[in-house]
């Protein structure tokens, strides 16, 4: 019987015919039967892309993905992700993979140029932090998005989008699909191709990141930020092997941003952090970062989606948090309504979620990078009063706190 029952249902299928089979199918088949024959090409092959494309797939979707490069592959050294991106990896079954070996963050320390706590953010079991190696995150999401049916095609760069849902090539082909989705960074390609309002904002603030091997002598659970006039050195733990280290800088401090790193600079701007400046074999250089504003979204059928949509600078780590938690909402609402309509429920409720995270991480960059010369000696007090108000704290932890699907 186990074997004969579905060899009835697909002979019934055929002799009533596939819309009389799908009118008398259960509600929730019908739906997925439906949602099967829409179709999405995302162009990028990051982490919000890889994300979206996993989702969609995970509901029905025909999923093609496009990226430019020749190789899928995750520049960079670790990332920050909070409760809102653990959330989106469990839910999209990449959790164990992306994870393991990584420790969990007890607490988060601000500290200044004399070694004085500024701030201290605590996390717990229902409100998580830790920092995933982006190699590592990124081949949890290629493997999960392959096995959910994505199609992935490479050496494949978008140059321009239409918004009746149609995306062309750098060759000239061009694909047609019920969305298209651009996740294809700062610097979108598509962005640039569709008449919507927008700024492309340029920051004078930099950073090397890398991951550095673990020694008996560092801390555990620990992660701390440290201040000395307008540098910044973050240390977290990653893995059992690894730990992450970011130095930033205003773009103008050609030594503090040189490439190769300069140590002995760094060393004299944080003396007691020494063994960690010297571990620093490879570090990736960003000498600007870029806010991206756009007056919507979506046009049509083309929505941008990560950095393509909100860029900002990584002053509260929730760039990529933001991305994949916003392409996981894009998912969701597509799961229960007509495109147009997921569109507009998916932008109300994740642009003003970007947008102030947006806005805390330029109040945290100035802070850090642009507090007057002559005011430095009380920056800490200053910051250390304002951030200890409760609803300054609620506000930067906004994005964190965001659930999908409400």
């Amino acid at each position: 019987m186990l074997f004969t029952a579905p060899i009835f249902f697909i002979n019934m299928a055929w002799n009533m015919g596939a819309f009389d089979w799908l009118q008398h199918a259960h509600p929730k088949n019908r739906r997925l039967i439906e949602l099967g024959n829409k179709k999405v090409i995302i162009a990028g092959a990051g982490l919000s892309g890889l994300t979206v494309g996993t989702a969609l797939a995970q509901r029905g979707w025909d999923v093609h993905l496009l990226e430019r490069s020749s190789e899928l592959r995750e520049i960079g050294a670790g990332l920050y992700t909070w409760e809102n991106g653990l959330k989106v990896l469990e839910e999209i079954n990449v959790f164990e993979e992306a994870c393991q070996n990584v420790e969990f963050i007890t607490s988060l320390n601000m500290m200044d140029e004399n070694r004085e706590l500024i701030h201290s953010t605590l996390f717990s079991k229902g409100n998580r932090f830790c920092v995933i190696p982006r190699k590592q995150i990124h081949s949890a999401l290629v493997r999960a998005a392959r096995n959910a049916g994505v199609s992935i095609e490479t050496n494949a760069c978008a140059v321009s989008a239409d918004p009746s849902g149609s995306l062309t090539l750098d060759n000239g082909r061009t694909y047609k699909a019920d969305l298209v989705v651009a996740a294809d960074g700062v610097y979108s390609n598509i962005r640039q191709s569709l008449n919507i309002a927008q700024t492309m904002e340029k920051m004078s603030n930099g950073a090397l990141r890398a991951l550095i091997p673990r020694i008996e002598a560092d801390e555990k659970g620990i992660a701390r930020e440290h201040w000395s006039g307008y540098r910044r050195i973050g240390i977290a733990p990653s893995t059992d092997q690894f730990r992450y280290v970011y130095l930033t800088a205003p773009s103008t401090d050609v030594e503090g941003l040189s490439d190769p790193i300069n140590k002995e600079e760094w060393i004299s701007s944080f003396p007691h952090l020494e063994s960690v400046i010297e571990r620093i074999d490879q570090a990736r250089l960003d000498r600007h970062f870029y806010y991206i504003y756009l007056h919507a979204w979506s046009i049509g059928r083309v929505a941008l989606l990560g950095d393509a949509a909100h860029g900002m600078e990584p002053n509260l780590g929730q760039g990529a948090g933001v991305s994949i938690t916003s392409a996981l909402e894009l998912a969701k609402q597509l799961e229960h309504f007509d495109v147009d309509t997921a569109l507009r429920r998916w932008e109300g409720l994740m642009k003003p979620t970007a947008e102030k995270t947006q806005i805390w991480s330029r109040i945290y960059g100035s802070a850090a990078s642009n507090w007057p010369k002559e005011l430095l000696h009380v920056r800490s007090d200053v910051i250390r009063k304002a951030i200890h108000s409760e609803n300054i704290e609620s506000m930067m932890s906004l994005a964190a706190r965001h659930i999908t699907g409400r």
